[in-house]
């Protein structure tokens, strides 16, 4: 299934959510299907809301960092609140000179858990979404330099949608099932149309089952919290946004999130 939020373009402000299916928007009521839209008619909104945390487990290279002891992957929160919706603008702040973006692979987390097993957490994911974040390359080195973690960094805002895409609709894309369920899904990514980057879902260092029991380790994760890998298909020349500039992320059978600096 591919679950959205959206509003109708005649009537905004009202949030409403439903199921993307065949090129229509159906509307349900949590059970039903009480209306059908054409996918014109409908502004679509971010498919998560505000969601309660989200954890970046942020590449190095192709690998993960892992912790000295038990070699778990290391991971960052980010700030739901700078989340928005597709297709959307987000603006520049004047106060940073080299804006980047990094596209990222969620999953939802569909029920609270905590110590999972890897084996097991697959069944603790709702499905999955992409995020496109607007990152600041002066900060990140700073931070790195000053070996603070991620903050300010991230701060700028992102993007994450266009759905929430249920796992039962990849299972024809499954390369890998034990100990854990693992995908190969193209990726390619674009500035203002043009290809700045390619590669696989299958070539990740880690399943989200692995994430996932990561992340439960040391604390509880809860239905709506997000679970996101990456940068992935990242651009190998260096390229900084300016305003104007329009970012795209596609993912095969996930479907395409874009975003505008402003």
């Amino acid at each position: 299934m591919k679950l959205c939020r959206f509003e109708l373009k005649s009537q905004p402000g009202e949030i409403r959510s439903g199921l993307v299916y065949s090129g229509k928007v159906y509307e349900t009521d949590g059970s039903q299907s009480i209306a059908v839209h054409e996918a014109d008619a409908v502004r679509p909104l971010s498919p998560v809301g505000r969601p309660p945390s989200i954890r970046f487990f942020r590449l190095q290279g192709s690998a993960l960092p892992v912790t000295s002891e038990d070699h778990m992957p290391m991971y960052f929160h980010g700030n739901p609140s700078a989340l928005y919706g597709p297709s959307q603008s987000i603006p520049k702040p004047a106060a940073i000179a080299h804006l980047d973006f990094e596209p990222y692979l969620v999953g939802i987390v569909g029920s609270d858990g905590v110590n999972i097993p890897v084996e097991n957490a697959d069944n603790y994911l709702l499905g999955f979404t992409l995020a496109l974040m607007l990152v600041s390359r002066e900060l990140i080195r700073e931070e790195s330099d000053a070996k603070a973690g991620f903050g300010r960094s991230f701060d700028v805002g992102g993007a994450i949608g266009p759905v929430i895409t249920t796992p039962d609709d990849l299972d024809e894309s499954l390369v890998e099932e034990t100990p854990a369920r693992k995908y190969g899904l193209s990726v390619v990514t674009r500035i203002n149309g043009v290809e700045v980057g390619r590669g696989d879902i299958a070539e990740l260092p880690a399943t989200f089952a692995e994430l996932l029991a990561a992340a439960s380790d040391s604390g509880p994760v809860r239905s709506g919290d997000l679970i996101a890998i990456g940068p992935i298909a990242t651009s190998e020349t260096q390229q900084f946004l300016e305003v104007g500039d329009d970012i795209q992320v596609s993912v095969e059978h996930l479907g395409t999130l874009s975003l505008k600096v402003s």
